[in-house]
């Protein structure tokens, strides 16, 4: 389980951003956390066969890890743009709520550090899970 600490992070993240929203209905919000759900519990299970086909082999085969950075790359997609179509549709509710010139100005600006932190997450998750030395 320390292995996955970094996508426990990221899950955490997400759920309390996704449960926290009141623009989002808690059907959709009840499906949001049931896709990531299924998909980190695809993704673990998947990494761990693949982690354990390959252990106590030194060196570790080039096989192992054009599996393993393909594996993590088709995850990243799942969970990046399916986490970016949610935040957008966040912002664009939040901005069309705010009525004032001033408070649509701090929205937007707000984007700039959200989606800094968004691509962060997407680097961590690749260098953590998909690295290839």
């Amino acid at each position: 389980m320390e292995l996955y600490i970094e996508l426990f992070v990221f899950l955490a993240i997400i759920f309390l951003i996704i449960l926290s929203n009141r623009f989002i209905p808690w059907l959709v919000k009840a499906a949001i956390v049931v896709y990531y759900s299924v998909i980190s519990y695809i993704f673990i299970t998947t990494k761990n066969k693949m982690d354990e086909r390959y252990e106590n082999i030194t060196p570790v085969p080039d096989a192992y890890w054009d599996k393993n950075s393909a594996w993590v790359d088709t995850m990243t997609g799942y969970y990046s743009w399916s986490f970016l179509i949610i935040l957008l549709f966040i912002y664009i509710k939040w901005f069309t709520s705010v009525k004032s010139k001033e408070a649509k100005g701090w929205v937007l600006i707000s984007f700039i550090p959200s989606f800094a932190v968004f691509l962060l997450f997407i680097f961590i998750f690749n260098f953590s899970y998909g690295y290839r030395p």
